[in-house]
């Protein structure tokens, strides 16, 4: 009995971790604080809430964890984009399709923001190899995510 309530007190207790995405993986950088994943889902709450300059930090720490980490690159892009900062936002992508090549959505940020400078040739051939990857593996998460 004194088990069965001691684990109940403990969910309990866990439910106000769970109160939104923030407080939640603020919970699991405490507990984890060497995962690139934490910091890139960290990152994509503030991004998600528009709040950019927020978002960049914890991006920035992902990538450090993990250098190669495509998502994180694209990520980190996508504030970069938001904020006009092209040039970073660039480079970022190129990053992004370099550790993952096949995937479609980080030719298509690239294209964006290629377009965004005025580059609309190559702006076009990014979002076209986008588009053709993503129609080519749209059912394989492998090549998506």
């Amino acid at each position: 009995m004194i088990i069965s309530a001691s684990y109940g007190f403990a969910a309990y207790q866990r439910n106000f971790v769970w109160k939104d995405d923030l407080s939640l993986w603020s919970d699991v950088v405490k507990k984890s604080p060497d995962k690139a994943r934490v910091h890139n889902a960290i990152g994509m709450y503030y991004y998600t809430s528009q709040r950019h300059g927020e978002a960049i930090p914890f991006f920035q720490r992902s990538l450090s964890l993990r250098p190669g980490y495509g998502i994180g690159h694209n990520n980190l892009g996508l504030c970069f984009l938001a904020k006009r900062r092209i040039d970073q936002a660039i480079e970022e992508f190129k990053q992004a399709i370099k550790a993952k090549p096949l995937n479609g959505m980080y030719h298509v940020n690239l294209g964006i923001a290629y377009w965004k400078k005025g580059l609309h040739k190559q702006a076009k051939k990014e979002i076209q190899i986008g588009k053709d990857l993503r129609k080519r593996h749209k059912n394989n998460p492998k090549f998506t995510h």
